[in-house]
């Protein structure tokens, strides 16, 4: 009797035992499964990737996990080739949907090489879409043909110009660290005439920081080449031509920080020798000329860290042979020239110039007129100081 009465409560326990390991099951079955393609165009022999997306198209919560693999199945012209999906690493295979939303993971196989053209990829165990693809020849790699040997004129420049690690050989980039500004650049403007002027002038260094003679001596490289060009423009005049051009080719040697000073020191000494020849390009009676040598030292006053901005002072003085007599027998004809100038990029912060006030008194502001003394005051702008 005791055996017969418990044989009807064992039996509904592995009954309802049963029908819960079947609910995860029932659930899972509400996802509706779909295969995308990565892309439409795939190369024989390359990676092909597919997602498999499910979707939970019940009104409620489904768990469901992402099989490890997926059998595949790739018809084209060529044959049918069968191969099997791998999924990729992922955080968690097992997701669990909500209602409405889908989930989705990434697979990967690859093309056999011999497929060509278009191919239909299917998907035998799962009750899911065919893809199509299109299939294209792998690219083979070009033979590299064999470097050409450097002419002789490039083998020169390539001497004289050391290509950097890392950059190789740029033209551009050897003139950029040669050219430099020199004399003050600028264009100003007064009311007396000649009321115009303007400047341009430019530097060259000679010699390669990275060639070998300035590896042998480092003060090689304060040998320049430079150029200033000075016009004077009479608005005022009929025509308004340009009353005189002074033309100023230099060769000079530059020897900066003579005393090593640290950005944060207060002083630098710098000295300065050429030789240079003037001309204002005239022939007959208005023809002008001088050649100079010179020596030039130069005190820089101020925090050295602000030495492009306008918080220092500048002293400098040259020592002059002057075969034209510009400041007369009793070296009565002096001159003076002073430049203020100022950032606009701390007032308007859109212009890269300054703004320059210029005064000139004295003999020689130019070359046809070096023997009459002027007064000059002009406004303007300086694109270099």
């Amino acid at each position: 009797m005791t055996r017969t009465k418990s044989f009807p409560a064992i039996q509904t326990l592995l009954l309802t035992i049963f029908l819960l390991g079947l609910a995860p099951f029932a659930r899972a079955q509400d996802a509706t499964l779909t295969m995308t393609v990565a892309s439409n165009s795939a190369t024989a022999g390359g990676e092909l990737g597919v997602w498999l997306n499910a979707l939970n198209t019940s009104g409620r919560e489904i768990s469901w996990t992402f099989p490890p693999t997926i059998g595949e199945k790739i018809t084209s012209s060529q044959g049918a080739f069968d191969g099997s999906l791998e999924l990729r690493p992922a955080e968690s295979n097992q997701v669990v949907i909500a209602a409405g939303a889908f989930a989705r993971r990434e697979y990967f196989s690859t093309v056999p090489v011999e497929i060509t053209g278009q191919a239909v990829l299917e998907f035998p165990g799962l009750n899911v879409n065919r893809a199509v693809l299109d299939v294209v020849p792998p690219v083979l790699s070009a033979t590299v043909p064999e470097a050409k040997k450097d002419s002789a004129f490039t083998r020169f420049v390539k001497e004289v110009e050391p290509e950097t690690p890392g950059k190789g050989f740029e033209p551009d980039r050897f003139f950029k660290e040669h050219i430099s500004g020199y004399e003050p650049m600028y264009f100003i403007a007064g009311t007396k005439s000649p009321n115009a002027k303007f400047q341009i002038s430019f530097a060259y260094q000679l010699l390669n920081n990275d060639g070998p003679l300035v590896q042998k001596a480092p003060a090689l490289k304060g040998f320049h080449l430079a150029y200033t060009q000075t016009s004077l423009w009479d608005w005022n005049a009929p025509s308004a031509p340009f009353y005189d051009t002074t033309y100023h080719p230099e060769f000079f040697y530059a020897w900066q920080n003579v005393t090593q000073a640290q950005p944060t020191n207060w002083f630098q000494f710098d000295l300065q020798a050429g030789l240079e020849h003037e001309s204002n390009g005239k022939d007959g009676t208005a023809s002008r000329s001088q050649n100079n040598g010179y020596f030039q030292p130069t005190l820089t006053i101020g925090p050295l860290v602000l030495s492009h901005g306008n918080e220092v002072v500048r002293l400098s003085g040259r020592v002059d042979r002057i075969d034209l007599g510009q400041m007369g027998k009793d070296g009565n004809h002096q001159s003076l020239q002073l430049d203020l100038t100022y950032p606009t990029m701390r007032i308007f912060g859109s212009f890269s110039v300054y703004l320059d006030v210029q005064y000139y008194t004295g003999y020689g502001e130019s070359l046809l007129g070096y023997n009459q003394k002027t007064d000059e005051l002009r406004f303007g702008f300086a694109l270099f100081r």
